[in-house]
């Protein structure tokens, strides 16, 4: 089965992001662009990660009527992490959960900078209905106070699929920053262009991501993977409607506890999920009701097909000849 993906897409939480990317929108862009599975990988925290993925449910379901069955996209959830090099690293995790867990780690690396909107930006934590339960005050942009190789080692310990960024581009990659790809557990090699040099490569699968900040450029670079089972993606598109139909149930309830959290009226400036009331509810929800099991049958299936060179950039494709099946 060929899945089309784009793993690296920014939220209105990244500070160089348009506000217009809300999670929602975000989803129903990648509907339309008819992306199998879509990661939200903003700079240096997941805060976004619940909203969207309530707003992937929605998405596919009002995709399906009008469409097929297999329209919609199934999230992924992860950082585009920026080292003290500020050399740039994905990485990507199978539920919305474990990326949150993995921001709130991450955040401790966080240099204590105020953010300055009209310099850089506004940073909005958002509900599914883009509602604003937080715009954090540190500033996401920044470096963290630890080295690429730390955080790729960390995030490979922590489950994640792990995958350099944009490895030849001119700036925020190992290729400006560093000159080469240090060694490291990583899963694939983003790249910009068809062909880089094969010393930022090593033996990696080399993928292509939009790297998208605005809604237009939300599967402008897919790419395309093999996997052996397509069960594995009913299993979960099964398991995520189930979620959203708890969801439509629920979000009344849901919404009534999130407008009851102690200062909920007030703009939180917090940057640890466990600290922004609003989120909680949303968490709780997803700890009931998000198919974790399936998301993680999948997305092991999806690191075999990287590690077995079953995944083309945008630039080169699958075709038959690529296939391990033929």
């Amino acid at each position: 089965m060929i899945l089309t993906f784009d793993f690296h897409n920014h939220s209105c939480l990244s500070p160089c992001a348009s506000l217009e990317n809300s999670p929602s929108a975000m989803a129903a862009r990648a509907a339309q662009q008819h992306l199998d599975l879509f990661a939200l990988t903003d700079h240096n925290s997941a805060l976004n990660a619940p909203a969207f993925a309530i707003a992937c449910g929605l998405a596919y379901k009002q995709a399906r009527r009008r469409v097929c069955a297999r329209a919609g996209p199934i999230p992924l959830f992860g950082l585009e992490i920026n080292p003290f090099e500020e050399a740039h690293l994905l990485a990507v995790f199978p539920d919305p959960l474990s990326a949150l867990a993995f921001s709130d780690w991450v955040f401790r690396y966080l240099p204590p900078t105020e953010v300055d909107p009209g310099q850089f930006g506004d940073q909005v934590v958002v509900d599914p209905e883009e509602r604003i339960l937080a715009m954090p005050r540190v500033w996401y942009g920044n470096a963290l106070q630890e080295s690429f190789t730390f955080f790729a080692k960390e995030a490979a310990g922590a489950g994640a699929l792990v995958i350099p960024a944009h490895i030849d581009r001119p700036q925020f990659s190992v290729y400006s920053q560093l000159g080469f790809l240090p060694e490291g557990a990583y899963d694939a090699v983003e790249a910009m262009w068809a062909d880089p040099d094969a010393r930022l490569c090593g033996r990696h699968c080399v993928i292509s991501g939009s790297d998208a900040h605005v809604p237009e450029h939300i599967g402008l670079r897919p790419s395309t993977v093999e996997i052996c089972s397509g069960k594995l993606v009913g299993d979960l598109r099964s398991g995520l409607a189930a979620m959203l139909r708890a969801w439509e149930e629920l979000q009344p309830e849901i919404e009534a506890r999130a407008a009851l959290q102690p200062d909920a009226e007030a703009m939180c400036g917090a940057a640890l999920s466990s600290e922004i009331p609003g989120l909680a509810p949303l968490v709780g929800f997803l700890e009931e009701w998000y198919p974790r099991g399936a998301a993680q049958a999948l997305f092991e299936e999806i690191r075999r097909s990287f590690h077995a060179g079953r995944a083309w950039s945008v630039y080169k494709g699958w075709h038959p000849a690529n296939s391990a099946a033929n």
